[in-house]
Parts: structure tokens; C-alpha cells; sequence
């Protein structure tokens, strides 16, 4: 038996939206209009109301197009600070948030920290996995400020609880394990914390992918078959990897080939991702190409599917590259959208997506291309320089 350990961490992300947060508010006889984009007009009209002190039947919201919400758009303080100016000065009113005021003050995602620790036995198969996450409780925090007025979201939030699903959602292995174990540690890191695309998917599966290709190496396992072996279960899953595998030219990930892989399944749909990666004398990561295969159930519309997947996965090169902040005195240090280090075009790999024909039944498609991209490019990056990096976003020399 071998037992191997690491530790992973992934910083607080930022939305980051081109249109920041806006809303145009109009009192008349003790009743506010709004116009604003949002993703729940309901909550919106119950956190205006509560604010203002009125009833819900006093508040009227025309939502409007949102534009790059990311999960942004669930949140109501542009829309309450609209209705509030509009009453005092007796006058309608249009709010728009500055560029710095919504990086400033933006419901982040939240940053979490993993200890790994998985046992492979004497024929290379992994036999035991444990995943301790420690991340601020955002579930229990987007209730208590969104939800409210809702009694029996309340309710619950008052019963005693060890752990946040929310917080380590996508960290359930989908391969068949023998025996595992996932332990949430919440931890309050004084911000404030709210949705971003995929939520903790985001950072539970960089975890488990990059450790997944740990323990292939551990096991001297080529990593796509030390995968495909423990998804007997899962046949839509081994089918993309194997689809992406064919797509990449996949070698096996072997030292200086510059190729990772990665997958993940999440409301029923299943992606497999395969990065080539390098280092530029720069020292900057270089991404070359990027290749996704996905099982979505029957397609309604293919290419609405294949916008969404390909928008995802340049939304996952982001945050693998950037769209993090540091904190200074209580308040992120960034202040637009060239403190991010965020991919410009330039940077953009080669991109392919193939959409696997199914008659399963349909699954979700708007962020399951974002979770697999950044443990795809940095298990990429191991097998181009032997170097493991295990924190988000990728940064050279970072372990």
C-alpha cells in the first residue's frame, strides 16, 4: 500500500463582468418602479421592499438583460441603493456602479484550501480517498442574505450543522471508490462571499482532477486509463475522455509532452477536457490548445450548447490564469480589469468542442466547461516541466 498526500489552495475569484452592477429606480405614491438585470427578479422585489420598509406589493421589477451575470446578478444592492436615492431626492434615478466599486465590493468567490490524502494498493488501484475542504460557508450565507424573508430558509439555517454542502459541491467523487471520505471545514475569512459560474465546483474539481493525476503517477499509471478504470459506472464519462483523448492526440501525459486531461460531471451533463500547456521565457504560462468533448443528453438547440461550452472554457482559462484579488485593510486590491491578469485575445489557445450525440435526457450545459479547464492545463503544465502547481490561479514557480 502506498499513501499519498498534497495540498491544494484556490485564492477568492471575481466575477469580473463587463457590465457592472446598474439599476434605475422611480418612486410614485409610496410605490418604487425598477428596472434592473437580474437573475431573480423575486428577491430582488423582497430585498428593495425590506430596505425600504414597504410592502412587496409597493415595488414593481422590470428585469432587464443581464449581459455577464456569472452569478452576480442574484444580488440586489445596486437596485436597493437606486430605490433609496430616488426616494430621498424625490426624482427617478439611474445607478451604475464604477468599475472599482465593482471589483471593491463584489460578493467573491470564495477562496478554499484541500488536504488531499489517497491510498493505492500493490496493483496501482486507488483503494481510499479523503478530502478535507476548508472554505467560508457560502451556502449558508447566500440564504441568510438573499432568502431572508423566507421563514423556512431560515429555519434551517437555525438547525445545527457540520458542514455546508454548497461549499464543497463537485468534490463527491464520480469515480467508484472503495472507500471515502469528504470533510468540510468551514472557515470565516471576513469577506463577504456569493455565487460565481459553477460555484465550489470550481475549486473542488481542480482539486480532486490535479490529485487524481497525482496518484496516476503515483500508481505508474498512465493518467487516462488510471481514470477510465474507475468508471465502470459512468460509461458517458469514460466515453468523453476517451472521445477527447482521440480528439488531443493524447500520449499519455509523459514528461515533456506539455498534455493534461481532466473531467468532471455536473447536473447530469459529463466533460472531459485535454490542455496543451508551456512556460514562456517569461516565465508566463502559455496555453496552446484546449479540446472538450460533452455529453449533455439530447441537444436542443447544438448551438447554444456549444456557445455556453465555449464560453465556459475561456471563463475557466480565466480564472486559471487570473480573476483573483489580494486584500488590503478589509477591501480587495484590484481595481479594474487590468489588476487581473486576465487572458486577452492574443492568448487564446486553439479551441475544439465536440458534442456527443445521446438520447439521455437533457442536462445542464451554462458552466460545466468551467470546473475541468484549470486542472486540464495544470496537470498540462506538470508533465511539460515535472513541476507541480496546486494553487489557483497558475502561477509559475507557486507550489
Amino acid at each position: 500500500m502506498q499513501v499519498v498526500s498534497a495540498e491544494y489552495r484556490a485564492a477568492p475569484a471575481l466575477h469580473a463582468a463587463i457590465e457592472p452592477r446598474t439599476a434605475t429606480a422611480a418612486w410614485s405614491d409610496g410605490s418604487v418602479e425598477l428596472w434592473m438585470p437580474t437573475l431573480a427578479p423575486g428577491l430582488a422585489r423582497s430585498a428593495v421592499a425590506t430596505a425600504m420598509g414597504v410592502g412587496e406589493d409597493a415595488v414593481i421589477v422590470h428585469p432587464m438583460p443581464i449581459g455577464g451575470g456569472f452569478g452576480i446578478g442574484l444580488e440586489s444592492d445596486a437596485g436597493v441603493q437606486a430605490a433609496a436615492i430616488a426616494r430621498a431626492i424625490d426624482r427617478p434615478v439611474q445607478l451604475t456602479w464604477s468599475r472599482a466599486e465593482d471589483c471593491v465590493h463584489d460578493r467573491f468567490r470564495a477562496p478554499a484550501a484541500a488536504r488531499m490524502t489517497g491510498r493505492v494498493d500493490q496493483n496501482g488501484r486507488l483503494v481510499g480517498l479523503l478530502a478535507k475542504i476548508a472554505a467560508p460557508s457560502t451556502g449558508h450565507e447566500l440564504a441568510a442574505r438573499l432568502l431572508a424573508s423566507d421563514k423556512a430558509a431560515q429555519a434551517a439555517l437555525a438547525l445545527p450543522a457540520n458542514g455546508d454542502a454548497y461549499a464543497v459541491a463537485g468534490a463527491t467523487p464520480f469515480y467508484q471508490i472503495p472507500n471515502w471520505a469528504l470533510d468540510h471545514h468551514p472557515a470565516d475569512v471576513g469577506i463577504p462571499t456569493g455565487h460565481w459560474r459553477s460555484g465550489a465546483h470550481s475549486y473542488t474539481c481542480f482539486f480532486t482532477e490535479c490529485f487524481i493525476d497525482e496518484l496516476a503517477h503515483a500508481a505508474n499509471t498512465e493518467p487516462l486509463s488510471f481514470r477510465v478504470a474507475m468508471l465502470g459506472g459512468n460509461a458517458r464519462l469514460a466515453r468523453c475522455l476517451t472521445t477527447v483523448a482521440a480528439l488531443g492526440g493524447w500520449e499519455g501525459g509523459v514528461a515533456g509532452s506539455g498534455q493534461g486531461i481532466a473531467c468532471h460531471s455536473f447536473r447530469g451533463s459529463h466533460i472531459a477536457v485535454f490542455a496543451e500547456a508551456h512556460i514562456e521565457e517569461d516565465q508566463s504560462i502559455g496555453i496552446d490548445r484546449i479540446v472538450a468533448a460533452i455529453d449533455c443528453g439530447r441537444q436542443i438547440n447544438p448551438d447554444i450548447v456549444r456557445q455556453n461550452i465555449e464560453g465556459g472554457l475561456v471563463f475557466g482559462i480565466a480564472q486559471a490564469l487570473g480573476a483573483s484579488t489580494r486584500f488590503k485593510d478589509g477591501l480587495a486590491t484590484v481595481r479594474g480589469f487590468g489588476d487581473l491578469d486576465l487572458p486577452v485575445l492574443a492568448d487564446m489557445p486553439d479551441i475544439t468542442v465536440e458534442l456527443i450525440a445521446s438520447e439521455a435526457d437533457p442536462g445542464g450545459v451554462s458552466e460545466l466547461a468551467v470546473p475541468p479547464v484549470a486542472p486540464a492545463i495544470a496537470n498540462a503544465l506538470q508533465s511539460a516541466t515535472g513541476f507541480r502547481i496546486r494553487s489557483l490561479p497558475l502561477k509559475v514557480g507557486e507550489a
